[in-house]
């Protein structure tokens, strides 16, 4: 009941469902209009029940048992990096019910997790989901303000770290462009980076995609690992897109089961092909010059 509150309270029916529709378009140009509908309709739907899900089994094991599936074989992987010592960075999309695959993962397999997130602006839902739930799980809550030392911190001291790649996060703030379903848009280089400062403090890590999705009423997790080691990548934007591609592969199998209501194509490139630009939503727009450096002026920019 919270969310749906916090729904309606920060996002008018009308434009939420104009926002959805255009983002489902835009990802998937070839769906017939009744399919859009129908994929945005239950986006919203599994919106509120991520939320929901997540304060219902915080803390509670026998819920996490019988809601939740996690196989043998995801078992094995997460415990064989434990087993080495290994930080593990946790990479999702905003799919399915994300929320639950740090509970997953810390009740299933014992792991110790600090999870990145941003402040909510309902001061409630902020104590809730980010102090409550998580305090409760045994998550160390790390928001995304000022946030590199505090991870960094959490990487000395053994956690596995957990963070949502699919943010518009600005070039200027360590953002990076990179194509998700055919147009490029900024994400954060985070994983990428994170894994390279491990790297060259002698700090085990590994770096992982994982995402839980309802199959068959229950919450089902999937883990991927890359399919390189760190130096066999030329740069940052390599890895961070291998990760947008997996996102992308688990979205297009569950669309109806990803966070439409964002505006996840908003940023215009300057580099996009005139057949890319046509194709961004209504609300999209071509990134200012200070979306690349906070110091522009008079429409110049130098990109980080």
């Amino acid at each position: 009941m919270v969310c749906v509150i916090c729904f309606k309270r920060n996002v008018p029916a009308a434009v939420g469902r104009k926002l959805v529709t255009a983002n489902v378009r835009t990802a998937f140009p070839e769906f017939p209009e009744n399919k859009v509908r129908r994929v945005a309709r239950e986006s919203l739907y599994n919106l509120v029940m991520n939320m929901l899900e997540f304060a219902w089994m915080t803390g509670v094991g026998e819920r996490i048992d019988r809601w939740t599936f996690i196989s043998d074989e995801v078992v094995k992987k997460l415990k064989s990096h434990i087993s080495k010592d290994e930080r593990i960075i946790f990479v999702n999309p905003h799919l399915g019910s994300w929320e639950a695959s740090a509970v997953i993962a810390t009740h299933t397999c014992n792991i110790k997790m600090a999870a990145i997130a941003k402040v909510t602006r309902n001061p409630y839902l902020n104590n809730l989901l980010n102090k409550k739930c998580r305090e409760i799980q045994g998550l160390r809550v790390i928001f995304s303000k000022g946030a590199v030392k505090e991870t960094i911190k959490a990487l000395h001291e053994g956690l596995t770290i957990g963070t949502l790649i699919d943010q518009n996060t600005r070039i200027r703030d360590g953002g990076i462009f990179v194509n998700f379903f055919g147009l490029p848009v900024p994400c954060s280089k985070s994983p990428a980076t994170l894994w390279r400062y491990a790297k060259a403090n002698n700090i085990p890590v590994a770096t992982l995609f994982g995402s839980v999705v309802r199959i068959n009423g229950r919450l089902t997790a999937h883990c991927e690992s890359l399919s390189k080691t760190l130096e066999e990548y030329t740069d940052d934007r390599e890895i961070i897109q291998e990760l947008m591609d997996i996102s992308e592969s688990y979205i297009r199998k569950f669309p109806e089961q990803y966070l439409w209501l964002y505006k996840r194509f908003q940023h215009i490139p300057e580099d996009v092909t005139p057949e890319q630009r046509k194709r961004y939503p209504f609300y999209s727009s071509p990134a200012c010059p200070k979306f690349y450096d906070r110091r522009a002026k008079n429409g110049t920019h130098s990109e980080e």
